[in-house]
């Protein structure tokens, strides 16, 4: 046996082979280019979850047997502890990927991974992913096209175009863009419990320009897409170059909101909740849903400016899945 420290600084007693079960999970976040933090997140859950196993049923939690009821057990400790509804449903979330992940090895009975998945999350007022509103949009673009140098506009663009995470983009290699004449594409492999999908993203308009343009100022062939003096771009580093030109626009956004505004574009133009959920690599259609709010609720109407800008980004766009 072993311990983990959880975030009061004790110590919860866990067997060896149980840690090593979740290593082998996060590995699996790390290869899918989950950022740090949301891997962070994922170890605090999983402790604050062992430490409330060992009190409640006297030995170390282990995954492989785990069931339903004992997750429907862990919501209602949270909400009686007076956890607000979002974070008990954050923690409901990485249970189910913690458990989905554990029934693709083996670890988990079909019938033990379809029962967790069914537990319901906590009732919550919809949360509403928020993208930049036309003008926004205008300004922060004029800003890019001002100021910005081939790679930078070709990063903003490309987030705006395809509503890549900011990892993936970060994590992007050469060999996963493909140009061929006037095609230009952009493959992703999307690890799920049932293998991989392969995530084929079309880049059109405005976004294919500046990628060809940033991929003919860049010169190789091979490696990592986006470079910087010192080598390839984290995903830290792409934060602070869309965060620049938004404060020379003087918006508030950040790549998960560029994510946010193509999201919001494409329904606008397609109304196609599916295939969004498609394009961005969702696994639950019931996160794509959650954008259906921003089209009823939108507040802007769109600027002259704006309609010549937004479908410039989003029209064409398109995901083939195998």
């Amino acid at each position: 046996m072993k311990t983990i420290v959880n975030q009061s600084g004790e110590q919860v007693l866990q067997s060896e082979a149980e840690q090593e079960r979740f290593a082998g999970f996060v590995a699996g976040l790390r290869r899918r280019g989950r950022a740090p933090k949301t891997v962070g997140s994922y170890r605090s859950d999983w402790v604050g979850f062992n430490e409330w196993y060992s009190e409640s049923y006297g030995e170390s939690f282990s995954v492989e047997t785990v069931n339903a009821e004992q997750v429907k057990a862990y919501l209602t400790h949270l909400k009686g502890e007076g956890m607000r509804p979002a974070t008990v449903n954050r923690k409901l979330v990485f249970l189910k990927r913690y458990v989905g992940w554990a029934h693709s090895i083996g670890l988990v009975r079909p019938e033990v991974n379809t029962a967790v998945r069914s537990v319901k999350p906590v009732p919550q007022g919809p949360r509403r992913p928020k993208g930049l509103s036309d003008i926004e949009l205008k300004r922060f673009l004029r800003e890019v096209e001002r100021r910005a140098s081939p790679r930078d506009q070709a990063i903003v663009y490309t987030l705006l175009g395809t509503g890549l995470r900011v990892s993936e983009l970060a994590e992007m290699d050469m060999s996963q863009v493909i140009t061929n004449g006037r095609r230009c594409m952009i493959l992703l492999n999307d690890e799920r419990p049932q293998g991989i999908r392969v995530r084929r993203l079309n880049v059109t308009g405005i976004p294919k320009r500046k990628l060809r343009q940033y991929l003919i100022y860049r010169g190789r062939a091979t490696g990592l897409v986006f470079l910087g003096e010192r080598g390839p771009l984290t995903a830290n580093a792409i934060q602070r170059i869309v965060r620049k030109y938004c404060g020379f626009a003087k918006v508030k956004a950040s790549p998960s909101i560029l994510r946010h505004t193509f999201a919001n574009i494409f329904l606008e133009r397609e109304g196609d909740v599916v295939a969004l959920a498609d394009l961005l690599g969702h696994e639950s259609l019931e996160t794509t849903r959650l954008y259906l709010n921003n089209k009823v609720d939108q507040v802007d109407p769109p600027s002259d400016v704006a309609i010549g800008v937004r479908p410039s980004i989003v029209i064409g766009a398109g995901t083939e899945n195998t």
